[in-house]
């Protein structure tokens, strides 16, 4: 096991527009807007959704990667068995996640860290709409991913009432402009974009077995007012059940499995790294 070292390196991002960068790292900079996002009903919905499916993997000896984990909701589950890499570009935020996870500041576009097929799992939660070049991302995604590991991906749903909020949030920018904006929303990046599922069929082609579910069919606008409201998760747990609405929730999960190989639940740790643990983490700590 690789034991968890925490240094501040530099972070070496392929952003093209740094006020965007600048933007997002300085959004969860803000702890406090950041625990209300996470305490609101709907994201607690979405949590338990994504626990119940982490719950279900069983991995010993594995290599995890969790991009843009901001708080890992997940390293206590996988930790004690495995080796757990908590990346995110805001180092303040990644800090506040306890040992023995490895921290490293990385930009999920750009995981020149890690050696191709060197990743049992990965996991992406709420990080991609915050992507420059979400296809990127997904291909170096690709790269890593050992034959026969697994992907895992939570986003917002393009195909729902995202994509009337999503609208109505640019039109607001323009009219009452970003700062206002993010008082009434809290927790907010003006740079967000939908992840486009055709780029997930387009990178994880006919290698990959791609299974998706939706969940939260109905979701209020995501303003402060509504933060304490259990009406969009009250009215989904009736919609969700309903053929119509079982594609259309605003939030879309992925379970993506490469078929170049099989992924076993249960790992023996000789079988994971193909290198030195010391080699593996003096590098992948490299400031």
């Amino acid at each position: 096991m690789i034991e968890a070292k925490v240094r501040e390196p530099k972070l070496v991002s392929l952003s093209t527009d740094p006020d965007r960068l600048k933007n997002e790292i300085e959004a969860f900079d803000d702890f406090g807007a950041f625990e209300e996002l996470m305490a609101r009903p709907y994201t607690r919905r979405i949590k338990k959704e994504v626990d119940e499916y982490m719950s279900s993997i069983e991995l010993r000896g594995a290599t995890i990667l969790e991009l843009g984990c901001g708080i890992s909701e997940h390293a206590h589950r996988f930790n004690q068995n495995n080796t757990m890499i908590l990346t995110d570009i805001n180092w303040n935020l990644l800090q506040k996640n306890p040992p023995p996870s490895i921290l490293v500041l990385c930009d999920a576009q750009n995981l020149e860290q890690f050696d191709d097929g060197s990743i049992d799992f990965l996991i992406y939660v709420g990080i991609l709409h915050h992507l420059q070049d979400q296809r990127l991302a997904l291909r170096e995604a690709a790269r890593v991913l050992k034959p026969g590991g697994r992907i895992f991906i939570c986003e917002p749903n393009k195909k729902s009432l995202n994509f009337v909020y999503y609208h109505l949030r640019r039109m607001s920018m323009r009219l009452i402009g970003k700062q206002v904006l993010k008082k009434m929303i809290g927790c907010f990046t003006p740079d967000e974009e939908q992840l486009d599922i055709a780029t997930i069929n387009e990178v994880f082609d006919a290698h990959y077995e791609v299974n998706s579910w939706t969940i939260l069919s109905f979701r209020l606008p995501p303003f402060r007012i509504f933060k304490n409201s259990k009406i969009d998760v009250l009215i989904s747990n009736i919609l969700d059940r309903l053929p119509p609405f079982r594609s259309i929730g605003t939030t879309i999960l992925y379970e993506i499995k490469s078929r170049r190989g099989s992924f076993s639940r249960t790992r023996e740790s000789s079988e994971v790294i193909s290198v030195e643990p010391s080699a593996l983490s003096e590098r992948i700590l490299q400031p």
